[in-house]
């Protein structure tokens, strides 16, 4: 009988943990990268961060109806074995008016440099939302060399 209670409370655990496990928009194909720059006439705002070495600042343009634009830049400030990157925080509408509830998460495409101190940031491909958009938001990461994500400051831009 204590197998059998100990089992129902680990499923019981693992339901909570994946309703409450916020969603990876890695298999979601939310954006496209696009050549066209900053869209004139949307509304627009500047995400900064620093982190533990890592600057970030992403440009976020968007419009009421939902279309967003995207593009980062970052910089490697400290030779700490880690690359810079950026990861943003977003939420969508697969069907008009209706909104997922969740958040996605993604590092952004292009956006990384491992390279200490350079001058000039490593800027991020351009990016379009292919779903109605909103609450886009940007924070630095530390990454590995081939752009996975280790840790990220826990404030949000």
């Amino acid at each position: 009988m204590k197998r059998r209670v100990l089992g129902l409370l680990g499923a019981a655990f693992s339901t909570v943990l994946i309703a409450t496990t916020p969603a990876s928009a890695h298999g979601t194909n939310d954006w496209v990268r696009t050549t066209q720059g900053a869209p004139a006439g949307w509304a627009h705002r500047t995400a900064k961060s620093y982190v533990g070495g890592v600057e970030q600042e992403t440009d976020i343009y968007w419009q009421a109806n939902g279309e967003v634009w995207i593009e980062s830049k970052v910089w490697d400030r400290a030779t700490d074995g880690y690359c810079a990157a950026v990861q943003i925080r977003y939420e969508i509408s697969e069907r008009p008016g209706q909104w997922a509830g969740h958040w996605h998460y993604r590092p952004v495409g292009g956006a990384l440099d491992c390279a200490y101190l350079e001058s000039l940031p490593q800027y991020s491909y351009r990016w379009m939302a292919r779903h109605a958009t909103r609450s886009v938001a940007a924070r630095a990461c530390h990454a590995d060399s081939s752009g996975k994500i280790i840790e990220c400051e826990g404030k949000w831009h």
